[in-house]
């Protein structure tokens, strides 16, 4: 398709690998400063947005700077990313307010879209499909390198320097990427026969129907009920809007996700498949594992991050070792999803065998069958997309390929923390120790802040607060005789009675009253810290029950996702790695009249003249 010499080809690799790897880097790394940033910068109630903003930004525009590429070439697409990335990252570092950071990080969020869009494509451009199996996991070995880099290197650089580091340190990176991309890569762009401009009333109406979608998901059973007049309001919208697109797409002339690729059984089916396995089991297999750990079995906030390395690893091997093994035994990819969606699903059901008392260990070797699993679908699903579609939508078909994945993966964050929340509000008190149920004990219950920081020291906190105000109420009663005090502590159930005969006693009088009513706060004051620490442990104990219930319930739900994505895998048409960038080899079986009907739907159109340079 394009002329590229040996060289050309090796360093454009290298550049979009390291581009690729400044967005992965980023998806981790700031997560681990974030405490730091809320302390500073002083704005806990818009810490969501934070993440909200860059999420919404980078999936939005990810078709659109796919089709971008189509028309105007992939070295334009991926500078601009690139540089769009790096302009967010030091004014993000820059950032003096919380509002100021959010605008930033959605800055961030537009340059990510493109780098994530675009370097999937490129590699289709470089190398043939049949090629393509034995490069796509090196991709997979990036991500798994910055999931394990990033929370390392974000907790360094924020208590050794400052948080604004996590954001600077994309700036010698992103220059390596820009080295590589401005003096080695070629302009991969396609010979036009005539003048074409962007959809523009497609990318609006496109982002009409993705950013209140995301925003209803995002805030949907967090911020606002579900059934809300904002949620529903914003799902109207995106119906509306996607509406909208749908009118317009269909005559446009350069449409930003062509029509004619859900013709494509294998682009419809891959992306329905990659949508739950790469994106909604995706997630929900790794987004509560971390407070999991922290919770339960009870390792440090620190170390939380660090204990995905075992699935990560897993994930990384699996995805390299299957991409290189269908390249060597002719493009099987489908048997290896399918193996890799039994593994999956294996591994959702082995999660069901956690408890309170699971160790590092039981958790890890459960982790490591979940990597395993996830491996081939993040990049086989892709090469059988590109191999399905025509060379001058590979662009548009691997972005929005990537574009349903993130929708997915959102979904799942939804639903799923949707559940976990659920449960969590239904099992929490029933094991709440007796007598704290709807009383101000249980105003102790840990907020989902809490949860997702791992501060499960802020238990005893509470406690030791609450305990310390019933002290200072009854010094105040037993020194002052302040009489509101002694009202609100003889109506509270959770006092003990023997508090209580003191309260309604006669203050001590004569000699020595003094000394007898230091004595007896004393004691007072020994039970509580007594009774602090002892509530202490039962409701951190409670909490470590409770989550665990919540998880294993959303590992149970996920388990049907896989399994829904699994049936529809079965589905998915098996077509012969092509050797060149023309067209799709037959179905294989395509002997059968409805198999080579199949073939002959899922091949590339020919290519336009004078297009193939």
């Amino acid at each position: 398709m394009y002329t590229v010499t040996p060289r050309e080809r090796v360093f454009t690799l290298a550049g979009v690998l390291v581009a690729l790897f400044l967005g992965a880097l980023d998806q981790t790394i700031v997560a681990t400063a974030m405490p730091r940033i809320l302390q500073e910068l002083n704005g806990l109630s818009l810490y969501t947005w934070v993440v909200t903003g860059y999420l919404l930004a980078s999936t939005a525009m990810i078709p659109i700077w796919g089709k971008i590429s189509d028309l105007y070439g992939r070295k334009v697409v991926v500078l601009a990313a690139v540089l769009l990335f790096l302009a967010g990252s030091v004014l993000s570092g820059q950032a003096q307010s919380m509002t100021e950071l959010i605008v930033f990080r959605a800055i961030q969020g537009l340059g990510s879209a493109g780098i994530f869009s675009t370097a999937f494509t490129v590699v289709a451009d470089l190398f043939t499909p049949a090629e393509r199996g034995r490069y796509q996991g090196l991709f997979g070995a990036v991500f798994g390198t910055s999931s394990v880099l990033g929370p390392w290197l974000g907790g360094l650089l924020t208590d050794h320097l400052s948080w604004r580091w996590v954001f600077y340190v994309n700036v010698p990176v992103g220059l390596l990427a820009l080295a590589f991309i401005i003096f080695q890569m070629p302009a991969l762009k396609p010979k036009l026969e005539r003048k074409v401009t962007i959809d523009w009333w497609g990318s609006l109406l496109l982002l009409v129907s993705v950013v209140p979608l995301l925003l209803a998901l995002s805030l949907g059973g967090q911020e606002y009920p579900w059934r809300s007049a904002p949620i529903i309001g914003l799902f109207g919208l995106a119906v509306a809007g996607a509406a909208g697109f749908i009118l317009v797409e269909r005559r446009a002339s350069e449409p930003i996700i062509p029509f004619d690729l859900f013709r494509n059984r294998t682009y419809v089916i891959g992306n329905a498949a990659a949508l739950l396995i790469a994106g909604v089991a995706f997630f929900g297999a790794i987004i509560f594992l971390p407070i999991y750990m922290v919770i339960v079995v009870g390792v440090s906030a620190s170390a939380a991050g660090l204990t995905l390395i075992p699935m990560t690893l897993a994930q990384v091997i699996s995805s390299f070792v299957s991409g290189q093994l269908v390249s060597r035994l002719g493009g099987r990819y489908k048997w290896f999803l399918l193996g890799g969606g039994v593994l999956l699903a294996l591994g959702y059901l082995l999660m069901q065998g956690l408890g309170p008392q699971s160790t590092r260990l039981a958790v890890s070797w459960r982790m490591v069958i979940l990597g395993l699993g996830l491996g081939p679908s993040l990049p086989l699903f892709t090469l059988a997309i590109q191999n399905s579609v025509h060379p001058r939508e590979m662009g548009a078909a691997t972005s929005s390929s990537q574009f349903f994945r993130s929708i997915g993966s959102t979904i799942g964050v939804a639903v799923f923390g949707t559940i976990l929340a659920g449960v969590l509000a239904t099992q929490l008190p029933k094991y709440m120790p007796a007598g704290t149920q709807g009383t101000g004990a249980a105003s102790m219950s840990i907020s989902m802040g809490q949860l997702e920081s791992g501060n499960l020291q802020s238990v005893g906190d509470q406690i030791k607060a609450r305990m310390q105000g019933t002290y200072e109420k009854i010094e105040a009663v037993m020194t002052r005789g302040d009489a509101a005090a002694r009202d609100s502590l003889l109506a509270d159930p959770l006092l003990p009675d023997t508090y209580k005969e003191h309260l309604r006693a006669p203050a001590p009088t004569g000699p020595g009253s003094d000394a007898l009513v230091k004595g007896i706060l004393a004691s007072i004051r020994a039970s509580l810290d007594s009774a602090a620490a002892a509530l202490t442990v039962q409701v951190q104990d409670a909490l470590k029950k409770a989550f665990t219930d919540a998880v294993l319930r959303v590992y149970f739900w996920g388990f049907f996702v896989v399994v829904a994505g699994f049936f529809i895998t079965l589905f998915l048409p098996q077509i012969a790695l092509r050797k060149t960038h023309g067209h799709a080899a037959p179905a294989e079986g395509a002997g059968a009249p409805g198999e080579a009907a199949q073939s002959r739907e899922d091949s590339p159109r020919p290519l336009p003249a004078g297009s193939e340079k």
